[in-house]
């Protein structure tokens, strides 16, 4: 059987657009004479749309969608993914939507609901009780969502389809890859597993759509965060036909992942230009850096804003690296501003001596200005806090954590320093300057990072396990680390709940990412 596989980038909740995109492909099929075109979990209406579900107009929108779609399956079958609802009962089923001769003539529902990280499809759908194989062209079509449903395979199945939407990870495609290698040797049957390709606010998803043989070899692979469409014949599949180039380094995954999610993000929402405070540090460098690859340096507004404690070596590192980009970039030196706030402040301050509330002035004058350029010229401003910060609070609300996107919230510190190594893979863009120092905020004299944290490839350590690993103390100690050293990170990561909770949404690349996808009381 000739199967096409379109991936697509779907936009959640725009049912219109989302059908466009199913059409068209769908013609583009039927111009190339394939039997039957596959169409991932939710593709009408988007990944995630979350509580739109709760609207029936939506949910009516999409099942006309799907009446609309069909009409255009004249000369080839589809299957496609959409939301169900059955009006009688008032119950919402998680569909796939088997279309022949211009109509829907049957149908498969999720069985096992996703109710972990980001899911939380019990909210809105009732899981199917039953799954059995689509018959079409005397073959015997299994549809499946996700690995959880295999045992419902049979000897009888031609063929085994997946139609789940995998959210990236740094780890998701390796894993898939395995999974699937494994089942299709287990049951002996061709596997096809379809997938979103886009960002959804903070999830992305990596397309990598693959074909594994009975064999468990991978015969078709399509492209990695890019839309694509490739035909298999089910009947040769026992050789690699085209294969999509795949990252394999860690480092240069999560930086295309990276590039991909601002891009995507910009692209969704309509935006074009971006906005950050340039301080000479590796975080604002490799943000800047992400952000022109992804927009174009000529959209990316790089704003260093010197205080009395900023070193003149940081300032000339954040010139350099705007040069080296090709950003545009303007000073607006703070001292001034700083100054009236501490003589407005005085009556209040005078026998109190420097603490946080003068080092969070500078940071919250900071925030102030890049919000007064992207208020005044459409700017939409990036955040630069990393992973490592979020997690123990070590930032400033209303200034350094402001943003509309936190571009690398789900990065620790450790590999912000790997990903300015890749960066300056082919040529220098980050100042080597900028990777060899001492992190530091320079709100103060002669600041570092490590004078309120632990050395960062302890924390990180710490926090890997703690965050991602979701191990105990306990557990975290008898790996090694300081008793001491981890009951004070895990306490800070407790303590600053509050204060991630009014971050802006992030780029999730990890399993456990803060947001929506991890839910921890204040």
């Amino acid at each position: 059987m000739i199967i096409a596989i379109p991936q697509l980038n779907y936009k959640a909740g725009d049912i219109q657009g989302n059908s466009e995109k199913i059409i068209s492909a769908i013609q583009k099929a039927q111009n190339q004479k394939a039997e039957l075109i596959l169409f991932p979990e939710l593709a009408v209406s988007g990944a995630l749309p979350q509580d739109l579900l709760e609207r029936e107009e939506f949910v009516n929108a999409c099942r006309m969608a799907v009446e609309k779609i069909a009409a255009t399956c004249t000369q080839i079958a589809a299957i496609v993914g959409a939301p169900n609802l059955d009006s009688e009962n008032g119950i919402m089923y998680n569909s796939a939507y088997f279309i022949q001769n211009g109509e829907v003539v049957d149908g498969v529902h999720k069985n096992i609901l996703s109710d972990y990280d980001i899911f939380s499809e019990s909210r809105y759908f009732i899981a199917g009780e039953d799954n059995t194989p689509i018959r079409y062209k005397n073959q015997n079509i299994r549809i499946l969502f996700d690995e959880y449903e295999s045992e419902y395979i049979d000897k009888t199945d031609s063929f085994v389809i997946f139609i789940g939407m995998t959210p990236f990870t740094v780890d998701s495609s390796r894993e898939k890859r395995k999974v699937l290698a494994t089942l299709a040797q287990k049951y002996n049957k061709n596997l096809i597993a379809v997938n979103h390709v886009g960002s959804y606010t903070s999830v992305l998803f990596d397309g990598n759509s693959m074909v594994y043989n009975y064999k468990g070899k991978k015969a078709c692979q399509l492209n990695e965060f890019a839309e694509d469409f490739q035909l298999i014949d089910t009947n040769k599949l026992g050789t690699p036909t085209l294969q999509s180039p795949v990252s394999q380094d860690r480092i240069a995954l999560l930086h295309k992942a990276l590039v991909f999610g601002i891009r995507d993000y910009f692209e969704k929402n309509g935006f074009q230009k971006a906005i950050l405070g340039l301080s000479g540090g590796i975080d604002s460098a490799v943000v800047a850096a992400l952000a022109a690859e992804a927009l174009g340096a000529q959209n990316v507004m790089g704003l260093l804003m010197p205080s009395c404690y900023s070193t003149e070596h940081s300032v000339q590192d954040a010139l350099a690296l705007a040069e080296n980009i090709g950003m545009p970039h303007e000073t607006i030196a703070i001292k001034a501003i700083y100054e009236q706030y501490l003589e407005a402040l005085h009556p209040l301050f005078k026998d109190q001596p420097f603490n946080v509330a003068e080092e969070n002035l500078q940071a919250r004058t900071r925030g102030m200005l890049v919000m007064a350029m992207s208020n005044k010229y459409g700017y939409i401003p990036l955040n630069t806090s990393n992973k490592s910060e979020a997690a123990v609070g070590y930032g400033t609300l209303y200034g350094d954590l402001c943003g509309s996107l936190g571009t690398i919230g789900d990065v620790f510190k450790t590999d912000i320093y790997a990903l300015a190594r890749y960066i300056n893979r082919n040529q220098i863009i980050i100042p080597e300057n900028t990777i060899q120092k001492a992190p530091s905020a320079e709100l103060r004299p002669n600041q570092k990072d490590q004078d309120s944290l632990p050395d960062y490839n302890e924390l990180d350590g710490i926090l890997k396990l703690y965050l991602e690993e979701n191990h105990s103390p306990e557990m975290i100690i008898k790996a090694g680390y300081p008793k001491a050293t981890v009951e004070k990170v895990i306490q800070m990561v407790k303590r600053n709940e509050y204060k991630r909770a009014q971050c802006p949404p992030i780029i999730k690349i990890s399993k456990k990412a803060f947001g929506y996808g991890r839910k921890y009381p204040f």
